[in-house]
């Protein structure tokens, strides 16, 4: 047990408020570092952005994404329609529990998001490259 939350094996449950970062981007702060928690590098979305892919639930509410890192912080951006799904608002304490992932559909999530926020200088060095997954199944109608 950690101050900040605990760590399920892999999963990681904190609270954290909502607030309006850089660019007008809403997120959470995200108070551990996911590779010291995770053991894991993180993963290259671009040429100059990096993040810990995730998946999980914010107020309950099922979501793909990512950590970013900027100025010695991480991040989770919580979009708009997040937001509205979730039920919550600027200034409001969300509770949340995340996994880092490997699926595909987190890693385009991340890809799009981390365009929301001004990219390093520099890129990461050790940053590892995206996993390696499948092409996307055709959902098959129900019938």
């Amino acid at each position: 047990m950690r101050q900040y939350g605990c760590f399920m094996t892999d999963k990681a449950a904190f609270e954290a408020e909502l607030i309006e970062g850089h660019k007008g981007v809403t997120v959470v702060i995200v108070p551990f570092d996911p590779e010291e928690g995770w053991s894991q590098k993180p993963v290259r979305l671009d040429p100059r952005r990096h993040g810990w892919l995730i998946s999980g639930k914010v107020n309950g509410v099922r979501f793909d994404g990512y950590i970013g890192e900027r100025w010695g912080r991480f991040f989770i951006i919580i979009d708009q329609e997040l937001q509205e799904a979730a039920g919550v608002s600027v200034g409001d304490t969300l509770s949340l529990i995340i996994e880092p992932t490997t699926s595909r559909r987190a890693f385009e999530r991340a890809v799009a998001q981390s365009k929301w926020t001004t990219a390093p200088r520099k890129p990461r060095p050790d940053a590892i490259d995206p996993p390696r997954v499948g092409p996307r199944k055709a959902v098959q109608p129900v019938r």
